[in-house]
C-alpha cells in the first residue's frame, strides 16, 4: 500500500513540474517559456538537516534510508529520459524540477530531505556500527 502511494506521489510530484511537450504546437523562445512557467514550489516542508556529532544512526532512518534508496532509483529512471530529450534551454530547468522532486521524495519518506539521505550514504554508511541497522533494514553490503 505504501508503495502505490509513494509511486502516485511521485507521479503528482513528476506531472507537476513537466508539462507535455506536443510537437505541433509553435514553440516560444526559450526565455519567454521560463519565465511564463509556473515556479518550482516544494509541496511538503523539507526539514534542515543538521549533521549529528556521532555518526551513528537509528533503526527507524535506517529505514527510510533504504525505502528512500529504492524511491530514488525509480525516480532517477523515470526523470532520465525527459532530461535526455529535453531541448538545452530546458535542460537546466528540468534538472532543477528533478533536484526538488528528490528533496521532496527524501522528506516525504521522513528524511531532512536530500541532505540527510546524502548523510547518510557519504557518513553513515561506511561507518560499522550502523552495520546492524542497515542489515535490518534489508539493505546488504
Amino acid at each position: 500500500m505504501s508503495k502505490r502511494i509513494l509511486a502516485i506521489s511521485i507521479l503528482a510530484i513528476a506531472s507537476f513540474f513537466i508539462a507535455c511537450n506536443d510537437k505541433s504546437d509553435v514553440k516560444p523562445d526559450v526565455e519567454q517559456m521560463q519565465s511564463a512557467m509556473p515556479k518550482t514550489v516544494p509541496i511538503v516542508k523539507v526539514d534542515p538537516f543538521v549533521a549529528p556529532a556521532e555518526p551513528v544512526i537509528t533503526q527507524d532512518q535506517a529505514h527510510k534510508y533504504v525505502k528512500a534508496s529504492a524511491a530514488l532509483v525509480e525516480l532517477g529512471v523515470s526523470w532520465s529520459k525527459k532530461i535526455e530529450e529535453a531541448r538545452e534551454g530546458e535542460k537546466v530547468q528540468i534538472l532543477d524540477a528533478y533536484n526538488v522532486a528528490r528533496d521532496q521524495l527524501c522528506a516525504r519518506i521522513g528524511l531532512a530531505g536530500i541532505a540527510e539521505y546524502n548523510w547518510i550514504t557519504e557518513v553513515a554508511l561506511p561507518n560499522p556500527r550502523n552495520i546492524p541497522f542497515f542489515e535490518a533494514a534489508g539493505l546488504k553490503k
